[in-house]
């Protein structure tokens, strides 16, 4: 890593500049640093004062940035501390791009004494060029799968789509953490692509944990109070071909756990698990935030943060633990612990950012 040029990006004090990050290429410019901001300021149209947003940077050294202008009609809605940018994901060279402000509120029955506010969480995609393309089924924020559906905290009132969101590996699909659908437990997987309603392909999704048809929280495949969120995905992990979504959920059982989910039978609209990596301390958040990467050349393994693992009298603060895939078999898998300092809350973000030094492993 080189340490003596340093490219330093600089936001309004208070923003919260800097709490997501995402690298972009653009088919022109090219290189982009893409950067969340989720207590910026509002735009002159929001009709709020604190919204959040999201930043473009060149990679180079000047220390300014441009907010990327979007999120500025004016519905039956509350922008207010929605938090905009809290999560932004690139698709990759030449793709979309997708962020998100999960606390997001619609309201019913305004200026009534009736009125309701339900903090859905809302998410935009954007195209390559950081705009809005009206021609495309997936750009702008229609991805608010949680709006017009059963209200309440046990169901999806308090949904907060958006905490996390990822593009799958084979671009195919979006997925969607939202912590407060079911009693804090959901993960739903989408997209939006009409071409293959015309070529006639009907079962493609979305998929959810819990069924969106049944709606039945006990599908779920966790204890209320979960906070089922953090998410990646990948080929390879329990099986050569076919998707796996690997979602974090840090309160589960009091110590966290992560679910390995795939798309059930043909027909069916639901994730279903094929296997769970326990958390191993009280309280240590395991699953606040998983990659997927391939460690050693062959299956995609799986790194955990634990960021409030710690052990008694000694140094520790924060665990990673690191899983190798044993062929897609799972069960008895131990994995690596890293350590970190103590306050350090190591692991409270893991990432996979490729091969950095040329040696043919991530």
């Amino acid at each position: 890593m080189d340490t003596n040029h340093v490219i330093r990006k600089d936001g309004e004090p208070g923003s919260l500049f800097g709490f997501s990050l995402a690298m972009h290429w653009q088919l022109n410019p090219d290189k982009r640093l893409l950067i969340g901001a989720p207590r910026a300021r509002a735009l002159g149209k929001q009709n709020a004062n604190i919204t959040g947003g999201l930043y473009k940077c060149d990679m180079n050294f000047s220390p300014d940035c441009e907010r990327v202008l979007f999120d500025s009609e004016i519905q039956v809605e509350n922008k207010e501390n929605q938090w905009m940018g809290v999560t932004v994901q690139s698709q990759g060279p030449g793709g979309k791009i997708v962020t998100c402000a999960h606390r997001y509120q619609r309201r019913m029955f305004v200026n009534t004494p009736q009125e309701a506010r339900d903090i859905t969480g809302r998410c935009y995609v954007l195209s390559q060029d950081l705009t809005i393309d009206e021609s495309s089924d997936e750009d702008g924020g229609n991805w608010n799968f949680c709006e017009g559906r059963a209200r309440g905290h046990e169901m999806f009132g308090s949904c907060q789509q958006g905490l996390a969101a990822t593009f799958t590996k084979d671009y195919h699909y979006l997925v969607f953490g939202a912590p407060g659908a079911y009693n804090w437990k959901i993960v739903r997987v989408e997209q939006k692509n009409n071409t293959l309603l015309e070529m006639g392909v009907y079962d493609d999704g979305p998929y959810e944990v819990g069924d969106e048809l049944v709606l039945n929280p006990e599908l779920v495949p966790v204890p209320a109070n979960s906070y089922l969120f953090s998410l990646d995905s990948g080929h390879s992990i329990t099986r050569r071909r076919g998707l796996t979504v690997v979602a974090g959920a840090p309160r589960a059982n009091h110590s966290g756990a992560v679910l390995l989910l795939r798309k059930e039978k043909q027909g069916s609209n639901r994730l279903a698990v094929d296997h769970t990596l326990h958390g191993p301390g009280l309280a240590s958040s395991f699953g606040y935030d998983v990659a997927v990467t391939d460690l050693n050349g062959d299956w995609q393994d799986i790194v955990v943060g634990a960021p409030q693992f710690y052990m008694k009298d000694k140094d520790i603060g924060g665990a990673v633990y690191v899983y190798i895939n044993q062929a897609g078999r799972w069960r008895g898998v131990a994995p690596v612990r890293l350590n970190g300092t103590r306050d350090s809350m190591f692991g409270l973000a893991v990432e996979n950012i490729g091969d950095v030094n040329q040696d043919s492993y991530q």
